[in-house]
């Protein structure tokens, strides 16, 4: 044994860890009502955040507004709901929003759960 320590991470551990993050700074992003930019299946979105929380075919999502268009993205309906398990490279923007959007509703019934909304 040379006393090199080969330090070994459970993928599991890392996930959830990563999966806290993301909850915890959407959450901070609904409360100041911050623009947040991420990579979502290959597209790059800018959106107004409105609502977490947990659906009925049991997958945790985001309801957001789509602020800005950028690589690739769908502009032809503004509301998006956006699987957590999908999101890469969240970004809190310095830009704030001021008002709920037209369609808004935060008693969302495709929701089973909400975890945060404005």
């Amino acid at each position: 044994m040379n006393g090199n320590r080969s330090t070994c991470y459970n993928p599991l551990t890392i996930l959830v860890g990563m999966y806290s993050y993301l909850l915890e700074e959407l959450s901070k992003a609904i409360g100041a009502r911050l623009l947040v930019q991420f990579e979502y299946n290959g597209s790059i979105y800018v959106v107004e955040p409105h609502l977490v929380g947990h659906n009925h075919n049991h997958q945790d999502c985001l309801c957001a507004w789509l602020a800005e268009r950028l690589k690739g993205a769908d502009e032809k309906n503004r509301w998006h709901c956006f699987m957590l398990s999908d999101i890469r490279n969240l970004k809190l923007l310095d830009k704030r929003f001021s008002q709920h959007r037209p369609g808004y509703d935060p008693y969302d019934n495709s929701m089973s759960r909400i975890y945060y909304r404005i």
